[in-house]
């Protein structure tokens, strides 16, 4: 009986570090597929909140920026967008912003810059 309880001891630990690896690789994976996403600020000037050109996305809604919000998740942050409709004001061609009314909270970070569609509710990787 000893060499059958030591062998199931040991396949065991083998399937807790099998589980361990396959747990670690698959939200490296998860990680690595989240969309790209840069972070701007939007500031106060004049009738709205002035953004890139590139925060504002035509969606069937409406026109929209999308808000990232940080969660805390098991591993660490999490980064979740919130679509926020708007009403664009005026576009600065020039300087390549556009002043938007209907965000209502000063110092909410905007998406900007993805590497894939975005849609609200997704987790995203915001990069520098």
């Amino acid at each position: 009986m000893g060499g059958e309880k030591r062998f199931a001891k040991i396949l065991a630990i083998g399937t807790c570090i099998v589980l361990l690896i396959c747990t670690a690789a698959s939200q490296v994976i998860y990680w690595r597929m989240l969309p790209d996403v840069q972070a701007v600020e939007a500031h106060w000037q004049g009738v709205g909140f002035v953004l890139p050109q590139e925060a504002v996305f035509a969606e069937p809604e409406g026109t929209c920026v999308y808000c990232i919000e940080e969660k805390q998740g098991r591993f660490g942050p999490r980064y979740l967008l919130r679509a926020v409709l708007v009403t664009v004001e005026e576009t600065n061609a020039r300087e390549g912003t556009v002043t938007v009314r209907g965000i209502y909270q000063e110092g909410q970070i905007y998406a900007v810059n993805a590497d894939a569609p975005l849609q609200n509710g997704a987790e995203v990787k915001v990069v520098p």
